[in-house]
């Protein structure tokens, strides 16, 4: 079987919007978030994705969290998370 992956977020750092890719082996319910350093849920996309290739846009301009923030994909099997620097313009 194939691999999860959580790519890098785009760009990063991020000012206005970004754009988390990932890769599924099978098709699943998947869950994205995105945390503030005090573990909040700040964004959040859940969907059933299809294998393959997939990315998700998040508009962060209007969050108020800046600095390190994390992203975090969980599917039925695991979770993968990374990290993100928002920048305010």
């Amino acid at each position: 079987s194939g691999q999860r992956k959580l790519m890098r977020n785009r760009p990063n750092p991020v000012f206005d919007e970004t754009t988390i890719g990932f890769e599924l082996p099978e098709g699943c319910d998947a869950r994205l978030r995105i945390l503030d350093a005090m573990g909040r849920v700040v964004a959040e996309r859940k969907a059933t994705y299809s294998t393959g290739y997939h990315e998700e846009r998040f508009q962060v301009g209007n969050m108020h969290s800046q600095g390190v923030l994390y992203y975090e994909l969980t599917t039925p099997y695991g979770s993968l998370s990374s990290k993100m620097v928002v920048v305010k313009r």
